[in-house]
């Protein structure tokens, strides 16, 4: 015939506050942290998809920054584009003063020497505007540039997640056609026109063409923000804690918590009586 141990009570007893002692840990620590899946063996599935879900998000949220970037380096290339513009600008109505049949040949020699400051000027920003050391208008920026220049607005690899930059020629005189212009005489400032008509088209065209890049990068940029809040918000509701239901299951854990300390000490007092009435049967 089988004895029962009068202590096999307790042993289930404690195993329940170890238990209890364990969940009440794990219940402070998502409380504490916020967050239902606080560690690895939380959950392993919805923990990888949590951690899947988190790479993805930063690898969009640096997409994010890189197409803010790049509008700044577009805008930046208008601003001197524009610039650019206005100088021609200022060269055509020069022209068009110097082929006036009433100027003298002095006359039109300080409009040219006006003009091929312009020139100059024009030169000097084509070779110096630059972003962040990176110029912009001394042909880097061309269609057929040795080295293309791509904005990453995704996180993959592929050509469906780069914007490419390489739209705006060479600007500088040459580029334009200008460098030979001269305005001393009549007939030089009346070709003078008419070539400079064609730079200011180059000119107005390229700004055409990044403003059709800048508006491709504002609109990347609210795709990505609001990818990024979708899947911010996925990975919150996967991830996160339910801090008013945690904070039922602690006091839920508390009360057995006390009432298994609370038995466990009822025990204790049956076992010793047991084992006092069974030590004087002994005796």
């Amino acid at each position: 015939m089988a004895v029962s141990s009068p202590f096999g009570n307790v042993n289930n007893i404690l195993n329940s506050i170890q238990n209890n002692r364990t969940g009440i840990r794990d219940t402070l620590d998502r409380i504490s942290s916020g967050r239902r899946l606080n560690r690895a063996g939380t959950d392993p599935a919805s923990s990888a998809l949590s951690q899947q879900l988190k790479s993805e998000i930063r690898s969009l949220t640096q997409a994010v920054q890189n197409a803010e970037t790049g509008g700044n380096f577009v805008r930046t290339v208008d601003s001197s584009l524009e610039s650019i513009g206005e100088l021609l600008a200022r060269g055509r109505e020069l022209a068009s003063q110097s082929a006036n049949g009433t100027l003298n040949d002095t006359q039109r020699q300080t409009i040219d020497q006006e003009f091929q400051q312009i020139r100059k000027e024009i030169d000097r920003t084509s070779q110096t505007a630059n972003f962040n050391g990176q110029k912009f208008l001394d042909g880097s920026l061309s269609s057929g540039a040795s080295r293309p220049v791509n904005i990453q607005v995704g996180s993959g690899s592929g050509p469906e997640n780069q914007i490419n930059l390489n739209v705006v020629d060479e600007v500088s005189s040459q580029g334009l056609g200008i460098d030979n212009t001269d305005l001393s005489t009549s007939a030089g400032a009346l070709q003078a026109i008419d070539t400079l008509d064609q730079a200011i088209g180059t000119v107005t065209s390229s700004r055409g063409q990044v403003g059709a890049v800048s508006n491709r990068l504002s609109s990347a940029t609210r795709g990505l923000e609001s990818t990024v809040q979708n899947l911010t918000e996925a990975e919150s509701n996967l991830g996160d804690a339910d801090i008013a239901k945690e904070i039922s299951n602690l006091k839920q854990s508390l009360t057995q918590f006390e009432a298994s300390i609370r038995t466990l000490g009822i025990q204790n007092q049956i076992n010793e009586r047991s084992s006092g009435g069974l030590l004087n049967r002994i005796a």
